[in-house]
């Protein structure tokens, strides 16, 4: 066990292999949730942009037959995070206070970057989502509602964990229809 355990720190401490980490887990997640032809994996979503978001979820638009896509990224702060929970099994106030700093920080540029990226009303959702793979990363960012309001209210991005995405898919895909 102690071996595995080993070797999956060794698999996280490459950025890529953790966001293709954190895609995968997204994509399965929405490959049970989801039939496939409500979905598209990396999809172009703006207009004046090359870049293409892990994944986007297909919802009706207007009666031209398009579809108005939904942005999900998924992101991982491992080093952030990691910090924040050595310092608190320590004991460490003031790191945690660093570390829980530079955390909202990498949070707060993800979301951004989703918004600039890939959100081009009337070709996606106004909002997009963020999707944070470790269960006790996304706690740890809703605990702090400040947070989680700023990234709604200013940005337009919903955070997520692997529990919430489905029931946070609900809610707009409902209104929808």
């Amino acid at each position: 066990l102690a071996n595995g355990v080993g070797d999956l720190k060794k698999v996280l401490t490459n950025v890529k292999t953790r966001g293709v980490l954190g895609e995968i887990q997204l994509g399965n997640i929405l490959e049970q949730i989801l039939a496939t032809e409500q979905y598209e994996s990396n999809v172009k979503t703006k207009k004046s942009s090359n870049d293409h978001v892990e994944f986007a979820i297909k919802l009706p638009g207007k009666d031209d037959g398009n579809p108005v896509f939904l942005p999900i990224d998924a992101k991982f702060p491992q080093e952030d995070y990691l910090r924040l929970q050595a310092a608190f099994d320590i004991g460490d106030i003031a790191g945690m206070e660093q570390a829980n700093k530079a955390l909202v920080t990498s949070v707060k540029k993800f979301a951004k970057d989703i918004k600039d990226k890939y959100i081009d009303p009337p070709f996606t959702t106004d909002f997009g989502i963020l999707f944070l793979p470790i269960e006790g990363l996304f706690a740890e960012i809703v605990r702090q509602p400040e947070l989680v309001a700023y990234l709604q209210r200013e940005l337009k991005i919903i955070v997520t964990g692997p529990t919430t995405l489905a029931a946070t898919m609900h809610r707009p895909m409902h209104r929808q229809s």
